[in-house]
């Protein structure tokens, strides 16, 4: 038997229910509920919906609200796994009617900012996901996008279970990650840290970047390799560096990158809230905050607005 929800989440799901069944969904009422919830009581609020009226709660809001207020209020509903199975399965699309506002947010990035810098249990996880939702192939669907070799061999070895334990020879990997980049060998380099699991990248690249406080990874990538490649390999390689190094300030960056210049990318903002809620946005807008002497939130409401900001602000916990 499943355990009773409890009383207050109760008010919650009849309030959601009634605020879905106006003939125009009262989405301020939405954004107040749903905002204000951790992530743990939506997930049950949406189990408990599909019991009580037999739909699927994000399903029903991504319907009755078009745009992007609706998909963030269905994401901020569903299980983390399955809003990720969705950003996979349909990346490089845009939930947005104006295609021409989209800004750069390919299928590729998706890809690595979901896939890059998971454990191979989180990795069998979304696989798993993946197939039962859309009765298809994870690693056969992320090849499908590939155009270029190198990057089929980065997402083959990205996507490959690998054995979790620790670097037997550390010292060892850092030289040989060190005469990569010192040779220029962009795909030697992109193999090899590939080859490796989340915490043993991280061990190298933290370790490397202590011990070459002027010459870090990614300066070393910039002055070496960045000269001479350009495009989607270079860009593969620098992202898993980065976000093994700092994650919480890779994703700071991320955010940035995805509000500034003309026009907001609201896909991709949406996406960062709802995968990195919880305690690691904590250190995401603390992150934020020290690299761009701004509030996440004070960045978002200058860039977005209405209903779509507030629940953005609530999401990660944070107002000006």
């Amino acid at each position: 038997m499943a355990p009773a929800i409890p009383p207050e989440l109760t008010f919650d799901l009849q309030n959601i229910h009634t605020a879905l069944e106006y003939t125009v969904a009262d989405q301020e009422a939405l954004v107040n509920i749903i905002g204000r919830r951790e992530y743990q009581q939506l997930v049950i609020i949406a189990r408990q919906y599909k019991t009580s009226y037999g739909v699927d709660l994000a399903v029903e809001l991504d319907k009755k609200i078009i745009g992007s207020l609706g998909s963030l209020l269905a994401g901020a509903c569903q299980h983390k796994v399955l809003a990720e199975v969705q950003y996979l399965h349909k990346a490089g699309k845009s939930n947005r009617k104006y295609e021409t506002l989209r800004k750069k947010d390919t299928a590729i990035e998706v890809f690595c900012e979901i896939l890059v810098g998971r454990t191979s249990e989180e990795i069998a996880e979304l696989k798993e996901a993946f197939t039962a939702v859309h009765k298809a192939d994870l690693k056969e669907h992320v090849l499908s996008f590939c155009k270029v070799n190198e990057t089929k061999a980065f997402f083959v070895a990205i996507l490959e279970p690998k054995e979790e334990k620790p670097l037997e020879n550390v010292d060892g990997a850092i030289e040989k990650l060190h005469k990569l980049l010192e040779a220029k060998d962009l795909n030697g380099s992109l193999q090899y840290v590939s080859s490796l699991t989340t915490a043993q990248l991280n061990t190298v690249i933290r370790t490397y970047n202590s011990l070459h406080h002027k010459a870090h990874v990614v300066t070393t990538i910039d002055k070496n390799i960045a000269p001479f490649h350009k495009g989607e390999v270079l860009d593969l390689l620098l992202y898993t560096v980065m976000q093994a190094g700092d994650p919480a300030r890779h994703v700071a960056l991320r955010f940035e990158e995805s509000m500034e210049g003309v026009g907001t990318n609201e896909d991709h903002l949406s996406r960062l809230v709802i995968r990195n809620r919880g305690k690691f946005m904590e250190k995401v807008k603390a992150a934020y905050h020290m690299d761009y002497n701004r509030t996440l939130a004070d960045r978002i409401r200058g860039d977005t607005s209405g209903l779509y900001s507030h629940l953005l602000c609530h999401l990660i916990h944070q107002t000006i």
